[in-house]
């Protein structure tokens, strides 16, 4: 191993080109986020103005940077650009530097086997993650082609790295994680209907809890997603009724709060279960 200095200093340059790519992701999700629910391709064309159609020059597209040098304007007809933009860009960076530095808390923590790849590839997943709260938000759908690919690609990721030592869920724990999380969200989806006599879930949370179990496992990630999606919609709702009144209640997607609740679970499980919940992870 390199000495400690070298070693720290591989590890914040690490951590600076994860957070750059995150940024590189998060213009991305703009895109899948703005083109996938209208049926349009991900890849081609390339990124335009939705005002002018005027196609954005690439140095106008480097994350938050480009959105600050055109002062929030495109540079063909000086529309405004939403400020969404730059800042599903610097959330992505964020959550790749989150991710980073939780799986990989120390310098020497970069020793720990493939510990390198099974970033890259949670990374990867909670991007997928992010991109499904911004489709559910905007349009309360949960992408079938973004969820059910994510349940396979989960067991055979999670098993390759599982295999190699790095610290991610065993083969059997994500087969039972993927079949308890979509079991339980279905029973309650279920139980839902029964009991108001309407939809009370939509069958893409079933398949995304089924994508979560898949990457994360079973325990304590289900009981913490549940919870901790079921506890934020909470506040939010709330918020929401004493703001507009209960008789103008705003409609909440529930995908974006399991989406946060897999990725608490995912960095902080350790500390919820032994600090909060008093119980074994």
């Amino acid at each position: 191993m390199p000495p400690a200095e070298p070693l720290t200093q591989i590890w914040l340059a690490l951590l600076g080109v994860a957070m750059l790519v995150g940024g590189l992701v998060g213009s991305f999700l703009n895109v899948v986020a703005w083109r996938l629910p209208n049926g349009r391709s991900v890849v081609y064309p390339p990124s335009a103005c939705p005002c002018c159609g005027r196609q954005i020059r690439p140095w106008h597209n480097v994350p938050v940077l480009g959105w600050l040098m055109l002062r929030g304007r495109c540079a063909d007809c000086r529309q405004p650009i939403s400020a969404r933009y730059p800042l599903v860009e610097a959330a992505c960076a964020a959550l790749w530097g989150a991710l980073f530095v939780a799986m990989i808390p120390t310098p020497s923590a970069l020793a720990a086997p493939a510990i390198l790849p099974a970033v890259g590839a949670f990374a990867a997943y909670f991007s997928a993650l992010f991109a499904i709260s911004l489709i559910d938000a905007d349009h309360f759908i949960v992408p079938d082609v973004i969820s059910l690919p994510l349940i396979p690609l989960g067991i055979a990721v999670v098993a390759l790295l599982h295999a190699a030592g790095a610290p991610v869920p065993s083969l059997p724990e994500a087969l039972l994680g993927a079949a308890l999380g979509g079991g339980v969200m279905w029973v309650i989806a279920l139980g839902g209907r029964l009991a108001f006599g309407r939809e009370a879930m939509g069958m893409g949370d079933v398949k995304l809890v089924a994508a979560i179990g898949a990457w994360q496992g079973a325990w304590p990630t289900l009981l913490l997603t549940i919870f901790g999606a079921s506890l934020l919609g909470s506040v939010v709702g709330l918020g929401s009724m004493a703001l507009r009144g209960r008789d103008r209640p705003a409609k909440i997607p529930f995908g974006p709060w399991l989406c946060a609740g897999a990725l608490i679970s995912w960095v902080a499980s350790d500390w919820i279960m032994a600090r909060w919940l008093l119980l074994p992870t």
